[in-house]
């Protein structure tokens, strides 16, 4: 059986939701849950959601960056001046927020295991049990979009995997270019083309990604042509 935080950062928000409001619900049974515990399973499940979110929103705040310094660099002269972006700022942490928290959550998961009032429901409706199921082992499938102002947009699978990077080409490049790694599907590619207001074919491959590690080979590649 999987362990139980064998979970993409999607799935922990997920997971961190549920159980502060299921261990609300089982606390009055099971006699090792104490206040204190109730508190701090709300707070992570709170500063969890908060991270995981601002890590995202200022990823994608580096794609804005990029989109705006591309305006500013290459864009044929007269073009408006794009509105400046703004950054993502740190959320303060709630009240009760520790540092450590999956490490809190197996210490109190194996807590309530050994409770006398514990029952393998009571572990499934927290969330606590392994579900057995692990990551495929086939690289992304990939499909794509043409969007306007020369973005693009590729979607992917996650099939269990965290992340996926990203590699592209442009034009006649025959080498790939690393273009970052992609959380929550879909991957957006926002940069300026390589001759400006000119259709651009773009070429995509991704692997998947796990705990920072690539874990599979690259997807069949896709072709996108972008355009104003």
């Amino acid at each position: 059986m999987s362990d139980f935080l064998d979970l993409t950062e999607a799935q922990l928000i997920l997971f961190g939701q549920n159980f502060s409001v299921k261990l609300a619900v089982h606390d009055p049974i099971l006699t090792t849950v104490v206040v204190g515990d109730l508190l701090t399973a709300a707070a992570v499940s709170t500063a969890l959601t908060a991270a995981l979110n601002a890590v995202n929103s200022i990823r994608e705040d580096a794609k804005e960056y990029t989109r705006v310094k591309d305006i500013l660099l290459y864009a044929p002269f007269g073009t408006p001046m794009p509105v400046a972006p703004t950054a993502t700022a740190w959320p303060a942490f709630p009240a009760g927020t520790i540092a450590g928290m999956l490490a809190w959550y197996r210490a109190i998961a194996n807590r309530i295991k050994a409770d006398p009032a514990y029952t393998e429901a009571i572990g499934q409706d927290l969330g606590i049990v392994g579900t057995g199921s692990a990551p495929g082992t086939d690289p992304p499938v990939l499909n794509g979009r043409t969007l306007t102002g020369f973005l693009t947009e590729a979607g992917w699978n996650r099939d269990g995997h965290d992340a996926a990077k990203f590699q592209g080409q442009r034009g006649d490049e025959t080498t790939w270019t690393d273009l970052g790694v992609d959380i929550f599907p879909p991957f957006l590619d926002n940069r300026a083309p390589l001759v400006a207001d000119t259709l651009e074919s773009r070429r995509y491959r991704a692997a998947f990604m796990d705990k920072d590690i690539v874990t599979t080979g690259w997807s069949d590649t896709i072709e996108i042509v972008a355009q104003a």
